[in-house]
């Protein structure tokens, strides 16, 4: 094994922990949409109150769009060793952690779960950054090959 294709195997299982990372994200994301519109995630009069509309169906909406959908297709990606995985993947990370910092504005209210995951969104992102525009290696990531067949 030669070290360029050495790194690129590494580069390859970096992929598969940030699509999994994503992944993980997704569907909490996707759970709190679906708990914010049934209404079994509660925050209570004083905290609904401050949210854009008073309404968790509009949160849940903006969580599915902002957060959910982002690393879903950014999950996707990744797994599939596309070569728009790692833009997808710093997009998602960046849109988690602006989505903690104007939850917190809105709700003006703190919870664990916020500085996990904002830890996380830099996670992903940062793994996005660290291989934006590498260049890919034939044979070794072929969803990054320039005769694999985009996905």
């Amino acid at each position: 094994m030669t070290i360029v294709e050495g790194w690129a195997m590494a580069t390859g299982q970096r992929d598969r922990v940030a699509a999994a990372l994503a992944a993980v994200m997704a569907v909490g994301a996707a759970a709190g949409t679906f708990g914010l519109w049934s209404g079994s995630v509660g925050f209570g009069e004083e905290i609904t109150g401050r949210l854009p509309w008073g309404s968790t169906l509009v949160a849940g909406t903006a969580l599915l769009v902002v957060v959910a959908l982002p690393m879903t297709l950014a999950a996707v990606a990744g797994w599939r060793g596309n070569p728009r995985a790692p833009q997808l993947l710093l997009l998602a990370g960046l849109l988690l952690v602006g989505w903690i910092v104007v939850e917190v504005a809105f709700i003006r209210s703190f919870s664990w779960l916020q500085p996990v995951c904002a830890v996380w969104g830099a996670l992903v992102a940062v793994l996005g950054l660290r291989d934006r525009g590498r260049a890919p290696v034939p044979g070794v990531s072929p969803g990054r090959s320039p005769d694999a067949r985009r996905t």
